[in-house]
């Protein structure tokens, strides 16, 4: 086969290089039999007798899960288990058996059809996520009715870059990671199993790289440039060679990234910085833990939305997790993101309908507000786990925040639940610091008003750059578009930091931006002094800012500031900074 590139998003750092194996999870069209009026509850009971055993296999992936990857792992299965076994998926198999009089196959194979429907309608990027673990459940049921047993993965023996359309969760949890060099996977995204997974192993990653399974399938070797998200079937030796050459600097680089651990996030100048982890999962503590964070700057909630599904989490769910979270990371603060699912799963439980625009929706603390029965269990464990330690440990954050009459509802509601709580004997302290994230315009041109309402202001660049650009960041048509260079992002940035400072108090950033080297230097000389950021990239952070001069990056920032285009700024940046980078190893 000739050289053939194709391209992708690359989720999880890394090169790898090596013999591609083809793993395909696209069902096959299911042919509709007719059955007699004879047939019909054989037809059922068989069907029956693949759901059970569809279910004894996914509560022994949720132990094998639990036991090599911890507990969040396992609560997928968990939801796995009830999709097996909910009425409105396996019931309505068995009615189209009994109603159509057709072969079980093929009334699974419309159900399933009717569900993903249903989801890809919503157009929201996290349930094409989670429309994969149905799809999943219903290859199993259908392996199972047929008697086959298809995840050959599993006895890998040796090491090769999976090349898949998707890698569902009861497949993914039984492979030999250590045989796993990379994934390229035609779909997916930052927020499916796969990617979770790869990251948290350090496994190099790309989704959305379409058309790699028809073109691996005759190609002997392939690079995986889960940097750029770009895979190349069959390169030649020169590129191999280059390949090689960067996976030993980046692995090298990792290892020599180590002993900035335990030092100080300081400018040569002098300029003290801190480095705040994001997280989603549990696991992903340690992490921040190995690599001295000053803190978790945004935990993600949606976790314990997702682990409780279809329910929602109880005031006990809430506060068991907290409580961990938070004695782990003691005396450093956490900061805990409120519920932020809206327009996605979950939400449409809570909203009660779909919506047609989701990411313009019913969505973060207006959902909470709109909806504030499930809010006000979680302010109830937070508030209990607040008390429990010294001010300042726990602290609230308020997501998609448009204007200030979202924060003095959320303090009243706040105000009343502390009353509540100390009423029935629980020792809750005054003024648990209160925060927002700054992720719509509105919110940065009003940051100085906002800034006197709250304790702390967060930036979110990720939905920050999608609402001030007007680009759907999960839209391949226009992902040139979504920039974080962008003059007009810049300049929000400024006037959110310049507000926090005359105000007083301190504003922090938990987009992606924070960990890009390329924009570090800017905002450092912008003005900001607190980066959050995923565990595994703050060691390269840290390391940039330690190279880096506070009076510099002014100088730089200044200049980006007076820039019109994202690519005067990339350029300009990409010129000005080339020597340093070069110097201390960091590819851009």
């Amino acid at each position: 086969m000739s050289r053939l590139e194709i391209s992708g998003i690359g989720v999880s750092p890394g090169i790898a290089i090596g013999e591609p194996v083809v793993y395909e999870t696209r069902p096959v069209a299911a042919l509709r039999l007719p059955i007699e009026d004879n047939e019909i509850d054989r037809e059922i009971e068989a069907f029956r007798r693949a759901v059970e055993g569809t279910v004894e296999r996914i509560e022994e992936n949720a132990e094998r899960a639990r036991a090599d990857m911890g507990e969040e792992y396992g609560s997928i299965f968990d939801a796995h288990k009830l999709i097996a076994l909910d009425p409105g998926f396996s019931g309505k198999v068995e009615e189209l058996i009994r109603t159509e009089k057709v072969n079980a196959e093929w009334a699974l194979d419309q159900v399933v059809s009717e569900l993903i429907s249903r989801f890809e309608n919503l157009g929201d990027l996290y349930l094409a996520d989670r429309k994969l673990d149905v799809l999943d459940v219903a290859a199993q049921i259908l392996q199972t009715f047929r008697g086959q047993d298809l995840h050959r993965l599993a006895e890998l023996d040796s090491p090769v870059v999976i090349v898949a359309d998707d890698l569902p969760p009861s497949l993914a949890v039984q492979l030999p990671l250590d045989k796993i060099l990379g994934f390229a996977l035609e779909t997916g995204g930052m927020t499916s199993h796969t990617t979770i997974i790869a990251r948290s192993f350090g496994i190099p990653a790309a989704v959305g790289v379409r058309g790699a399974c028809e073109a691996a399938r005759s190609a002997r070797l392939i690079a995986l440039d889960a940097f750029e998200g770009k895979l190349v079937l069959d390169p030649d030796q020169v590129e191999i060679n280059e390949y090689r050459s960067r996976r030993r600097e980046y692995e090298e680089q990792q290892a020599q990234l180590d002993h900035v651990r335990n030092l100080a996030t300081v400018t040569r100048d002098g300029r003290k910085l801190e480095l705040l982890a994001n997280i989603d999962l549990p696991m992903e503590v340690e992490s921040a833990l190995h690599w001295n964070v000053d803190g978790i700057g945004l935990y993600r909630s949606e976790f314990l939305y997702m682990k409780a599904s279809p329910l929602l989490p109880s005031e006990s769910d809430h506060l068991e997790f907290y409580r961990e979270l938070v004695r782990r990371m003691a005396p450093r603060p956490v900061t805990i993101r409120t519920f932020d699912l809206g327009g996605k799963k979950l939400a449409r439980d809570v909203i009660g309908s779909p919506e047609a625009n989701p990411v313009l929706g019913l969505r973060g603390i207006r959902l909470c507000l709109a909806k504030p029965g499930f809010f006000i269990t979680q302010l109830r464990a937070l508030l209990r786990v607040a008390g429990e330690y010294p001010p300042g440990t726990v602290r609230i954050m308020i997501p998609l925040v448009s204007g200030v009459e979202e924060i003095r509802i959320t303090r009243h509601l706040l105000r009343q639940t502390a009353e509540e709580l100390r009423r029935e004997g629980h020792s809750i302290p005054e003024g648990v610091p209160l925060g927002a994230m700054v992720e719509v315009p509105s919110a940065a041109i009003l940051s100085r008003e906002l800034a006197r309402e709250v304790d702390f202001l967060s930036i979110g660049t990720n939905d920050l750059i999608q609402y001030a650009l007007a680009v759907d960041r999960a839209n391949d048509l226009v992902s040139d578009l979504y920039r974080a260079s962008h003059p007009g992002l810049l300049r929000l940035v400024k006037k959110v930091l310049d507000a926090g400072e005359a105000e007083g108090i301190e504003v922090s950033m938990c987009g992606e931006t924070a960990a890009d080297p390329l924009m570090v230097p800017v905002l450092v000389g912008l003005g900001l002094r607190k980066f959050s950021m995923n565990p595994q990239a703050v060691p390269v952070v840290r390391n940039l800012i330690r190279h880096l001069s506070y009076r510099e990056a002014s100088q730089i920032a200044r200049q980006a500031l007076q820039l019109v285009t994202a690519r005067e700024v990339e350029e300009y940046l990409l010129e000005r900074l080339a020597i340093f980078f070069a110097k201390i190893k960091i590819r851009v």
